[in-house]
């Protein structure tokens, strides 16, 4: 399955112990090329802030068949020794490393001890991915952090109807899928005033009647930037790196270094 690098000798390993792999969960949205889209962009903007991200996606409609990154192979193949980790692993034109896991990521939610063990590999890559964005639905991701206090990333429309469907889907997570923890990305608002303004309201009636907190994820206006990005197959970084998409993603990916985050290690869980 997963092969970590040798060291060369006991010393220099306790020296240089491989980074921490962090967990960014994005809940797969009602339109799933949405916050596939989301994923990618916002794995674009972490390596330009120094970050080495990879994307788990877990969705049949994600970055895989959005972006054509779709190698055949899933991350079941990869645990079970049916291909390596460079054959089933793709990159984005901006190099962002994206692996399939519709196959995969469900079975290792239900055992915790394979979820470990996966993540922990992961981190012992030669590639020293210190982020993994996972791209799944929201019973996927109950299963996989619900006793962790991860903050599960989703996004809200612009408009009143889309902040009624935010809360109900907040409700499901909470309900149903005992998620507690949430940051909100406001996409298409009008300006960062009114992102502010809906996030309040969000997030007291979260509080209120669900006893659940909601952060401020960051917010990103309408432009054609992102429309050339989705329809060319690229991040918005390729588009339009200096435009105000990629500056928005810029923001949020900043402000991530904050998140609360499960951490893996070959040694270790805990949160970072």
């Amino acid at each position: 399955m997963f092969e970590p690098g040798h060291d060369q000798a006991s010393g220099l390993r306790r020296l240089f112990k491989p980074r921490a792999l962090r967990l960014l969960p994005v809940a797969v949205d009602p339109q799933p090329s949405v916050s596939a889209a989301f994923a990618l962009n916002l794995a674009a903007a972490l390596v330009r802030s120094g970050w080495n991200p990879i994307v788990l996606d877990a969705h049949r409609q994600g970055v895989g068949s959005l972006f054509g990154l779709d190698s055949g192979y899933e991350l079941d193949d990869l645990m079970a020794g049916r291909c390596s980790f460079s054959q089933a692993m793709r990159r984005s034109p901006e190099g962002v490393a994206v692996l399939m896991a519709r196959r995969g990521l469900g079975s290792i939610a239900a055992d915790p001890r394979t979820a470990e063990a996966v993540f922990s590999a992961l981190a012992s890559l030669s590639g020293a991915f210190d982020v993994a964005l996972l791209h799944a639905p929201a019973a996927t991701l109950g299963a996989l952090l619900c006793e962790q206090e991860a903050e599960t990333a989703l996004l809200c429309g612009p408009d009143d109807r889309d902040l009624t469907d935010t809360y109900a889907r907040l409700k499901s997570m909470v309900n149903d899928h005992h998620l507690s923890r949430f940051r909100v990305v406001f996409d298409g608002t009008h300006s960062p005033a009114d992102a502010a303004s809906r996030h309040r309201r969000l997030a007291a009636a979260a509080a209120r009647f669900l006893d659940v907190s909601v952060l401020f994820g960051g917010s990103m206006g309408k432009g054609a930037d992102r429309d050339a990005a989705v329809r060319d197959r690229r991040s918005v970084f390729s588009v339009a790196a200096d435009g105000p998409a990629a500056r928005a993603f810029e923001r949020i990916a900043s402000a991530a270094h904050d998140w609360r985050m499960p951490a893996f290690t070959p040694d270790l869980r805990t949160i970072h």
